[in-house]
């Protein structure tokens, strides 16, 4: 009698419906969260090479904060960056030094109430 309960514990191979259903479960979270955080992250990315050729045009007036937030707006409409507003992006001139921040928050929404957000600073400085 011990002999057969053993033989029939070592004859289950493999995972049950339920495993398969639980890691399908997991992959497909997991997956969502992919693609609703990478976005977010290659705006950031979109935005830093924004800054970084706004920083390089020769131009540009810095001492216009005018005209350095209708070339940046101008740059992130072609890069399809939306989540930056003005009310984002400060602009301080020292020491003729121009520094530029942006401070910004992107929420994207998840699984019904829930949401993922992120909190995003870039600064650049136009030394002329």
């Amino acid at each position: 009698m011990m002999k057969r309960s053993m033989s029939s514990r070592h004859r289950q191979k493999g995972m049950s419906s339920f495993g398969w259903i639980a890691v399908f479960g997991i992959f497909a979270l997991l997956l969502i969260l992919l693609l609703k955080v990478f976005p977010m992250y290659y705006g950031n990315y979109q935005l830093k090479s924004t800054l970084e050729t706004l920083v390089m045009d020769d131009r540009l007036n810095p001492k216009s904060k005018k005209e350095i937030w209708e070339s940046l707006q101008r740059r992130l409409l072609i890069n399809e960056v939306r989540s930056i507003k003005r009310e984002d992006v400060t602009m301080k001139r020292k020491d003729g030094k121009t520094t530029i921040t942006v401070d910004y928050e992107v929420r994207n929404s998840f699984i019904g109430p829930l949401f993922i957000g992120a909190h995003f600073v870039e600064i650049a400085v136009i030394d002329r």
